[in-house]
């Protein structure tokens, strides 16, 4: 883990692949914004494909404050219909519109989604200059791109919500080490074998399976808002990365109960029984803060840790990398 000027920044590493994720936490917030965190909305670039999950009040500043590139952003995918994850919205796409934007953005959420965008996208007078595509998405379907896909499942929360899946696609890499016995060094054979084909080299045919090696795409998870449910469990299974709600602790077990939250805790369960590489909590309630009469939000991650020892509490501009 290394610290950057302005972000915590840790890697997770294969040597195998230069394929990076980046995620950035815009706003790590719960309901009411706090002076050190925003409303909720995460970053998640892969290749030249750049997401949003969650796009809270505000969202379109702290997308400039990282100089984020917030007109590449092809697809918005919204947990549900809490003013706190769509309410920067209509002004992120509005500025796109002054930016003119050409190219259609697609929002995807629980149902009610199209109904929801377009009201939300008849407020005000402006014309926009680019489409904007919504669909209602349910658990199973897949948003393909290229290199990944993202799927929708279902959590526990008040109103329709869901969760959401980055699954980066299989990685194929040529084992070099095996290919340096067949006297072959990285060109156009190796690619050749990457796409099934077999090569001959010195008289002797390689097979893709002499050398060709499958590993599984990386993982993201984000639960977006919910109570604990076995879902996150099996939607999260191996994940690499699990986002997920912690807006309270073990003091308020309760009241996460009632408005259909998890704690902290109840995160970390989720996290050891999915047999996740690493946790983070977002999603904190602003009792939460490094202030008199609050709690210190580090105990979140203290009792965490307790259960899932790769824990981390997310702050506002936190980056992580998958690789």
């Amino acid at each position: 883990m290394s610290e950057k000027i302005r972000s915590k920044r840790f890697n997770m590493q294969n040597s195998n692949n230069k394929r990076m994720i980046k995620v950035v936490f815009l706003g790590t917030s719960s309901g009411v914004p706090t002076r050190e965190r925003s409303l909720p909305s995460i970053f998640l670039m892969y290749e030249n494909e750049r997401i949003l999950f969650d796009c809270g009040e505000g969202t379109q500043r702290q997308l400039m404050s990282e100089k984020l590139k917030f007109m590449k952003i092809n697809r918005i995918f919204i947990s549900h219909w809490h003013a706190d994850h769509f309410a920067g919205l209509l002004g992120l796409v509005q500025t796109m519109s002054l930016e003119n934007r050409s190219e259609p953005l697609y929002v995807y959420g629980p149902r009610r989604t199209e109904e929801f965008v377009e009201r939300l996208l008849g407020v005000g007078y402006f014309a926009r200059s680019f489409k904007v595509v919504a669909k209602d998405v349910d658990e199973g379907e897949e948003i393909k791109g290229t290199g990944f896909k993202v799927i929708p499942f279902r959590v526990e929360h008040r109103v329709p919500a869901l969760g959401y899946v980055f699954r980066e696609d299989d990685r194929i890499r040529a084992d070099m080490e095996e290919a340096a016995k067949f006297g072959l060094k990285t060109g156009p054979k190796i690619g050749a074998l990457k796409a099934g084909k077999s090569v001959t080299i010195n008289g002797k045919t390689v097979a893709p399976k002499d050398i060709i090696r499958t590993e599984p795409g990386k993982k993201v998870v984000y639960t977006g808002d919910t109570k604990y449910n076995e879902n996150i469990v099996k939607f999260s299974e191996g994940a690499d990365l699990l986002i997920a709600d912690s807006t309270f602790g073990e003091e308020f077990t309760e009241r996460a109960g009632d408005f259909r939250h998890s704690t902290a805790n109840d995160a970390a369960e989720a996290a050891k029984k999915a047999c996740v590489k690493q946790l983070v909590l977002t999603h904190i309630s602003r009792r939460y803060q490094e202030s008199e009469g609050c709690i210190s939000p580090k105990t979140l991650e203290e009792s965490a840790r307790k259960i899932f020892k790769n824990t981390i509490l997310a702050r506002d501009f936190l980056e992580v990398e998958v690789k």
